[in-house]
């Protein structure tokens, strides 16, 4: 009983970027619709959108299953608290699984890392550092 009580993780649901990645099709993860999705969503995105809108959250370094890519950036599982003990949701907003990826979703685009790398100064940094160094490497 003991040990039932200390892994009773049922408040909580799990999340993979998978799940919200615009890139992926339903056959490889993808739970939500395209155009609700978003491009290679990460979990460090996942947790601070949820930690922002008060959530109780926390990492795991797990795989989805089936995420071939071994890469940093494809790893990791979300655990969101979606119920308090008591079984009354922590959020009236976040009533299901559902509901916490399309909210995630949503709010990652305004992520200020994501709207920061849509801006032109970026691009042209990479552009001059990386086109130097592959004509070097061409000669």
């Amino acid at each position: 009983l003991a040990f039932m009580v200390q892994n009773n993780h049922r408040p909580f649901i799990c999340l993979y970027p998978v799940y919200i990645n615009s890139k992926k099709t339903l056959a490889e993860g993808r739970r939500i619709p395209t155009e609700k999705a978003v491009e290679n969503p990460s979990c460090a995105e996942i947790r601070d959108v949820l930690t922002a809108a008060g959530m109780n959250v926390y990492v795991e370094n797990k795989m989805h299953p089936r995420e071939w890519n071994r890469d940093v950036q494809f790893r990791g599982r979300v655990r969101v608290q979606l119920k308090q003990e008591d079984g009354s949701f922590c959020q009236e907003k976040f009533t299901s699984r559902k509901d916490v990826m399309f909210y995630v979703a949503e709010m990652i685009p305004k992520l200020k890392t994501r709207t920061q790398k849509s801006g032109g100064g970026d691009t042209s940094s990479q552009q001059g550092e990386g086109g130097k160094k592959s004509k070097k490497k061409k000669k």
